[in-house]
């Protein structure tokens, strides 16, 4: 579900293919996977060192697909820039200290202005079933409750055509 739709966004995301690009020249050696987040955490990533380089698991927050009517791309590309911001300044290597994952206001903030950026680009490419999408910031403020945001969305808005 998560790939299919990462297929989708990546398709029709300019930013998003700008940031996939930059990402994958920030840290050569790093192979990423797209996990679902299930937790409020939001933006975690999950970090092993190999022989080879890392194994990075990109932790896609689910919680305002899942409860709030809220669309999962916003939140595949929002993941996938702090995931970029982690790599891009060398922070891969700190996997033993459990505090390096923390970020600052100023990069979450950063991650919710590309958020709005692909929201925006992902609405114009399929206004009819992204019509009316809420602000991701304030659902991941709310803690990603139902009914936070626009009050105008239902439940488990649907995936991109054929994907379920």
């Amino acid at each position: 579900m998560i790939l299919g739709t990462y297929r989708w966004t990546l398709a029709h995301s300019p930013s998003l293919q700008q940031l996939v690009l930059r990402l994958a020249s920030a840290e050569p050696r790093a192979r990423y996977r797209l996990v679902p987040g299930l937790d409020r955490n939001y933006g975690s990533l999950v970090i092993q060192a190999t022989d080879e380089g890392y194994e990075v698991d990109v932790r896609v927050p689910i919680l305002a697909w899942s409860r709030c009517g809220d669309a999962l791309e916003p939140w595949i590309a929002s993941a996938l820039f702090l995931a970029l911001e982690t790599a891009s300044k060398g922070k891969l290597k700190e996997t033993d200290d459990p505090n390096h994952l923390r970020f600052l206001r100023d990069t979450m903030r950063a991650a919710f202005d590309f958020q709005a950026k692909v929201r925006s680009e992902l609405v114009a490419a399929d206004p009819e079933r992204l019509k009316g999408l809420p602000d991701g910031a304030s659902l991941y403020q709310s803690g990603y409750w139902p009914g936070s945001g626009s009050s105008q969305v239902s439940p488990r808005r649907p995936l991109p055509d054929g994907l379920r």
